[in-house]
């Protein structure tokens, strides 16, 4: 009688090696979905063109990377950009990246540079990308996220003001470092949502700290926008309590998460 094959040992090297061809494959091609998630993300959020230099996955450290990120301005606005962002940092579970919540234990973005142009006395270029959020809240779509604190660091804000004779038509304000903590609790939040939270994150911040510093005909729209945002999230809880917890979740960087850290 012929001894039984032992297929055992062939079988552990057979999964070992699919792990290292899978490792390669994802470091090799990784990097571009990564890139693609954010560039489709936040187009899909702002409505306006989104792009990344340069992304990088660690799939073995778990770590994700990128430099250079830049979102456009709306086509009627001079300059190129609304935002800039030299480097961004996440530490992410591995293990949570096949299943249907992300764990994050840190995002880190350094380097944030905005140019707020004033269209008109009543408009600029953040308040036209405000104004596309609540569009882009419908029910979170793909992996949901938890993030445990998201930092963002020197923040730079350079204002464009219409040009009025004896008034400087350029001002630069720092910002504080925004600090929020705890997203996702409730599972709603997507990568979509969480770029709409990072950028009423940083409005409210130079509404805060542009206060008596910028002009009214600035701050003033701002302010509007924001508010704009947390009534439509009222009105929305009296119809969907899923769809208006979302709005609302937004609208909270209003109030309670921004925590400014001095330097």
């Amino acid at each position: 009688m012929k001894k039984p094959v032992k297929t055992f040992p062939k079988t552990i090297v057979t999964v070992l090696i699919l792990i290292v061809i899978l490792i390669v494959v994802v470091n090799l091609y990784g990097d571009l979905g990564v890139k693609w998630g954010i560039e489709t993300a936040g187009k899909k959020t702002l409505n306006v063109g989104v792009k990344v230099e340069k992304a990088r996955l660690g799939i073995l450290s778990g770590t994700l990377g990128m430099e250079n990120l830049v979102i456009d301005n709306p086509k009627e606005y001079q300059n190129p950009h609304l935002l800039e962002l030299d480097s961004g940092k996440i530490q992410v579970n591995i293990g949570s990246l096949l299943s249907d919540v992300v764990k994050i234990k840190e995002i880190k973005l350094d380097g944030v540079n905005v140019t707020l142009e004033q269209k008109d006395v009543r408009g600029n270029n953040i308040q036209d990308i405000l104004k596309n959020i609540p569009a882009a809240q419908t029910q979170p779509s793909g992996k949901k996220l938890h993030i445990e604190i998201l930092e963002i660091s020197n923040i730079n804000v350079k204002v464009k003001l219409l040009p009025i004779p004896g008034r400087a038509d350029t001002l630069t304000l720092p910002l504080d470092n925004i600090t929020m903590t705890n997203l996702g609790e409730d599972n709603k939040l997507d990568t979509a949502q969480l770029v709409s939270k990072i950028l009423v994150a940083i409005t409210t911040g130079i509404a805060k700290e542009g206060a008596g510093v910028l002009p009214d005909d600035v701050i003033g729209p701002l302010n509007t926008s924001l508010k704009q945002l947390e009534q439509l999230s009222q009105s929305l809880l009296k119809g969907s309590d899923d769809f208006g917890n979302e709005v609302k979740d937004i609208a909270e960087g209003i109030k309670d998460l921004i925590k400014p850290k001095k330097e």
